[in-house]
């Protein structure tokens, strides 16, 4: 890839809402609605920005599949607030991508919840895991290189433990 400058940004997802079937018994967003709308908002950056989404899985028999997710809940969603997500990926190689998505809410703008994932590209014929094409690898090392100017949200990489304090 070469190192001209980009004036792209960093994929933002619709503005999702918050709906009634959504909401648990502690009045708030269940953590399975935030990984739905985490999902939502994947397929959209996939379809759009990489472009190895639905349409892409279609034509070449070819699909993400999640290997590891790690979810940080930093505040709660309400019935009816609205949130966007901002996708940003981090690292990748020649079959696995590492993606951090972030989610903000549409009015305050605060970060509500993080999700970290890493994807690798699986031939759903043969069921096994296969490299990108040259043309995918170059929209993703393009989409990785803006998201080098940008600051990620803290939780990025952190382990799963109890703090004692």
């Amino acid at each position: 890839m070469d190192n001209e400058k980009h004036n792209f940004e960093i994929f933002q997802s619709k503005v999702q809402n918050v709906k009634k079937d959504w909401i648990d018994y502690n009045g708030h967003m269940n953590v399975a609605y935030y990984t739905l709308a985490f999902d939502n908002s994947l397929d959209d950056f996939l379809e759009i920005v990489l472009e190895i989404g639905p349409t892409f899985v279609k034509k070449e028999k070819k699909g993400p599949y999640s290997l590891q997710a790690n979810y940080h809940y930093l505040d709660e969603l309400r019935l009816g607030d609205k949130f966007f997500v901002n996708i940003y990926l981090i690292d990748s190689d020649k079959k696995k991508v590492h993606l951090v998505l972030e989610m903000i809410d549409f009015d305050t703008k605060r970060q509500v919840s993080v999700c970290e994932t890493i994807l690798i590209n699986v031939d759903l014929n043969i069921r096994k895991s296969v490299n990108y094409g040259s043309d995918v690898i170059k929209r993703i090392e393009q989409y990785q290189a803006i998201c080098s100017d940008f600051q990620l949200p803290l939780q990025i990489g952190k382990n799963l433990k109890i703090i004692k304090k």
